[in-house]
């Protein structure tokens, strides 16, 4: 029997957290002083952490694919498609196959009591014969494409 390891960002929910409330004091405090211009910039930021939020979710590790849940969506990429993996210069994980793209957060993000057998299990199915992997400097700016379930 295969398990399936799930694993959480709580990291990217506190970030996420923290950013909407503290700028939406620093808009608040802007309008009451009446300087309305800086509330552009401090409500650019509430939507950067409402985005953070919202993507989020949960990953989910098996031994025939790997999954992202979040607000967004269900994202699925069976490893037998992964065919190259481009690594992020702050850790992002983004699985090519054909047609479809599916972004992986950095293993240093990762929460939960089955992280570190996630982690062991994608090593695994990475290290596989004819998976390539390459760095990337725009690793960690990609979305999911053509993954969705």
């Amino acid at each position: 029997m295969h398990r399936a390891y799930a694993v959480g960002l709580r990291s990217y929910l506190i970030l996420g957290a923290v950013c909407c409330v503290f700028f939406m004091a620093c808009a608040v405090g802007a309008f009451l002083a009446r300087q309305y211009w800086p509330i552009l910039v401090f409500g650019f930021f509430v939507l950067m952490g409402v985005y953070l939020l919202m993507s989020a979710g949960n990953y989910e590790f098996s031994e025939s694919c790997v999954s992202h849940r979040n607000a967004f969506g269900h994202f699925r990429m069976r490893w037998q498609d992964v065919r190259e993996v481009e690594l992020g210069p702050q850790g992002s994980i983004v699985l090519h196959g054909g047609e479809k793209r599916l972004i992986v957060a950095p293993p240093s993000a990762w929460s939960g009591a089955g992280k570190m057998e996630a982690f062991d299990l994608m090593r695994r199915k990475l290290d596989a014969p004819g998976v390539r992997s390459y760095p990337g400097n725009f690793a960690d700016y990609k979305i999911h494409r053509n993954a969705r379930v």
